[in-house]
């Protein structure tokens, strides 16, 4: 019988034995062995940390997926700071409906780069921004442009809803100087401005309150140059505060609901996910202190079996969420001694709070 020999041993017969730079790579790096075996809930070291969590104070934000890890964190007993709980008695369901328990601190979503760094340099007192500029009205009710939807049915006075940001404001301010790891989750490019004064807002005028106008309002696609820039100039503010802070990045998998660029959604979404990733990757490859967990990958590329998503091609479904977070943990030493997690139920779909999925009452019928 013949011998037969694999790709590798004849591609070194032919090479005539000589040693190559990919001679002794391992498995994980070679296609046909760190994917080909494997499934988005199987797949092996897609992920190797560069430092361990265990003991840190974690600070979670970002867009929506960011909730799961957040959650996820929570489950097993890691540190998740929370500067802003909810009123003693309201929990679950109702104090994430306004806004509590989803992150570190009642923010809402952060979507795009530039709302982070908006953020963070109004909590700092670099930016000050003036009461007209974030009240936005409906039905008689008044609104934080920055985070409309935390009150659900808005707040009686303009009073209100300015103290509640100055709260809010000394809250993020306390967490970016307690925190030893910052978790964000990178969302979207596309986002929309004040003209006049270059505010970014956390969606558009009009969809959770407020009202649009051609004169006031301005679209735009955030670039690669723009998001790097955004997330150095965050990085360099966090840590003249607190000057151990780590960080870590991921993309999320859960494409756009809309696109405000003259063009297919599918387009939109992957220059989006794209530009988003690039910068993940250049800051991780740049600096010690920024990793990247590529949850992204785990669940938007087609090469590690059946799509993770529900129907609609957009809702991340529970074995994807559970496959993302399994292989997180996974790559941290010593979580498979930890307590086991206590077991809340399953959170739906339908639970985590995402402003962005409102765009989809906008689509024709």
């Amino acid at each position: 019988m013949p011998n037969v020999f694999s790709c590798r041993e004849t591609l070194a017969i032919a090479l005539g034995g000589r040693m190559t730079p990919y001679s002794t790579l391992p498995s994980r790096q070679f296609w046909k062995t760190g994917v080909t075996p494997f499934t988005s809930c199987t797949i092996e070291e897609i992920y190797s940390p560069k430092w361990p969590i265990e003991g840190l104070r974690i600070a979670t934000a970002g867009s929506c997926f960011a909730q799961e890890i957040a959650r996820a964190l929570r489950d097993r007993k890691y540190n998740v700071l929370d500067v802003e709980p909810p009123p003693s008695g309201v929990s679950g369901k109702l104090a994430n409906r306004f806004g509590f328990g989803l992150y570190s601190a009642r923010h809402g979503n952060i979507y795009t780069s530039r709302h982070l760094l908006q953020l963070t340099r109004e909590a700092t007192g670099e930016l000050e921004i003036q009461p007209q500029h974030y009240l936005w009205q409906k039905d008689g009710r008044f609104y934080d442009a920055f985070r409309p939807t935390v009150e659900p049915s808005g707040l009686p006075t303009s009073e209100e809803v300015v103290l509640q940001r100055r709260d809010h404001l000394s809250r993020f301010r306390s967490l970016l100087s307690q925190c030893d790891l910052f978790i964000f989750t990178l969302g979207l490019t596309e986002a929309w401005f004040h003209k006049a004064t270059g505010l970014v807002y956390q969606t558009a005028p009009g969809v959770s309150a407020g009202k649009f106008s051609d004169d006031v309002h301005v679209f735009r696609n955030l670039t690669f140059v723009e998001i790097l820039q955004d997330m150095l100039s965050f990085r360099n503010i966090a840590r003249r505060m607190n000057p151990e802070m780590r960080f870590l990045l991921t993309v999320s998998p859960v494409p756009l609901t809309a696109t405000a660029e003259s063009r297919h959604v599918l387009v939109s979404t992957v220059r989006s996910k794209s530009t988003l990733r690039a910068v993940a990757g250049e800051l991780s490859e740049t600096f010690d202190d920024i990793d990247y967990f590529p949850s992204y990958e785990l669940l938007s590329t087609p090469f590690l079996g059946e799509a993770l998503f529900e129907q609609n091609k957009r809702t991340v479904q529970r074995a994807g969420v559970e496959a993302v977070m399994r292989s997180f943990f996974a790559a941290h030493e010593g979580v498979e001694t930890k307590t086991k997690p206590e077991v809340f139920g399953t959170k739906t779909s339908e639970e985590v709070v995402c402003e962005d999925a409102l765009l989809e009452a906008f689509a024709p019928q």
